[in-house]
């Protein structure tokens, strides 16, 4: 980790508190996204009154408490991290105030790098608190506003106790539900497209008692992190709910939550532990078979690529393999979701692939590609993939010719120790 002491920058956004990014409030989707860019911190200040650009006055007045009251999200970093991801939050603010200047930072203290999961670790410590939960009763359409406006992909079920009956789950949603297609697509969809899909979840009458996974697969807050990565490895589950030994809901773990435990470092032991096997390296765990289309591919060619693995991804490489780019059905979504087939391909309903004679994939794919190389230790690749927001990372020599790719699953079976 990066220490800051000493010259800083502060980054103050000043939005309203109404203000959408993606369907959801713009300050939750600043704040979700300096934390996977590794930010070293950010607060969210709340306004009791205030006027921006339309003179219009905002107060907190008990009668008109639905106003768009101000909100400030103040941000304090290094200077070349600030330099890295303000283009990025800038694009984001479409209407506020963005503002930088240098402090004095007089103490950042942070957690010391770990390379493995420490066994004394406790899911307490690393599980997210700020979650979703619904009742059995509540509506479908209401529970994907709210993962939506959340930026969760899973809902935990509880009853009048508080305790787990069930998890909502992306997959839940789609197949029971009749959602059309996944959380992290329905989001790139237009306004109206996402209305329009709601309506259809409100008419079906469905609750999330109709699409729950019960009983949910939990783990105890107490638990280790490590025994947490075995239980989401062997059954391949993205998250756990985490409760006490009532089975209340206390919070949820995620992939991410324990891949971020080496990447971001936890306290180490009083007593180091005893020396075991050199660290894993990429080479050791990348998986081989990689969908891949060259860069004249057809809309065709890469939508079958695309939806070919669990990856939901596609690498473009040229003639001689080096990566130049990659597609990920996200970004289709974006540039082509409106385009009639593209969708229930992606979701693969229908094998009738669309043709487009003017798409190809250099006009799809994302260029800005982070990769790895096979001699890198696994946790190096855990930090690259969290810093630069990635899900996967292609795995090249050093001329830039694919050998491989890792993704989140990958690492995270290495840390708990399976092949």
């Amino acid at each position: 980790m990066l220490n800051i002491a000493g010259v800083g920058r502060r980054v103050r956004v000043y939005v309203g508190e109404s203000t959408q990014w993606e369907h959801r409030p713009l300050y939750r989707a600043i704040l979700e996204f300096l934390r996977r860019e590794g930010a070293a911190g950010a607060s969210v200040l709340r306004g009791i009154a205030g006027f921006g650009a339309t003179s219009r006055i905002h107060t907190a007045v008990i009668l008109r408490l639905s106003e768009d009251l101000p909100i400030v999200i103040e941000w304090v970093d290094a200077p070349d991290r600030v330099e890295r991801l303000l283009p990025r939050l800038c694009e984001m603010v479409t209407e506020g105030l963005v503002t930088v200047e240098d402090v004095q930072v007089v103490k950042y203290r942070h957690r010391p790098v770990r390379t493995d999961l420490p066994e004394q670790l406790r899911v307490a410590e690393v599980m997210s608190s700020s979650i979703v939960s619904v009742r059995p009763d509540t509506p479908v359409d209401e529970l994907v506003r709210l993962l939506v406006a959340g930026g969760y992909r899973a809902a935990p079920v509880i009853d009048a106790n508080e305790q787990v009956v069930g998890l909502v789950t992306n997959s839940d949603l789609v197949e029971r539900g009749g959602l059309a297609l996944r959380l992290d697509l329905l989001v790139s969809m237009s306004p109206e497209t996402f209305e329009r899909e709601l309506a259809t979840l409100a008419a079906s009458g469905k609750t999330a008692a109709d699409l729950m996974t019960s009983p949910a697969v939990t783990i105890r807050a107490d638990a280790t992190v490590l025994s947490a990565a075995r239980l989401m490895a062997e059954r391949r589950l993205k998250r756990l709910p985490v409760v006490d030994a009532a089975g209340r809901l206390l919070g949820m773990v995620s992939r991410v939550d324990l891949l971020r435990t080496v990447a971001e470092g936890y306290p180490l032991p009083e007593e180091p532990p005893a020396p075991t096997r050199r660290p894993r390296l990429v080479g050791e765990i990348m998986r081989t078979r990689v969908p891949t289309v060259p860069p004249q591919a057809t809309l065709a060619e890469v939508l079958e690529a695309v939806v070919s693995t669990r990856l939901n991804r596609a690498v473009v490489v040229d003639e001689q393999r080096r990566v130049v780019g990659i597609i990920t059905d996200a970004e289709l979504v974006r540039r082509l979701g409106e385009r009639p087939g593209v969708i229930a391909a992606l979701m693969r309903r229908t094998a009738a692939v669309p043709t487009a004679d003017d798409v190809r994939a250099r006009d799809l794919m994302i260029r800005d590609v982070v990769t790895t190389q096979p001699e890198v230790p696994i946790e190096v690749a855990i930090r690259q993939m969290l810093t630069q927001q990635r899900k996967i990372l292609p795995v090249v020599d050093p001329a830039g010719r694919l050998l491989g790719v890792v993704d989140r699953y990958d690492l995270l079976r290495a840390l708990a120790g399976q092949s």
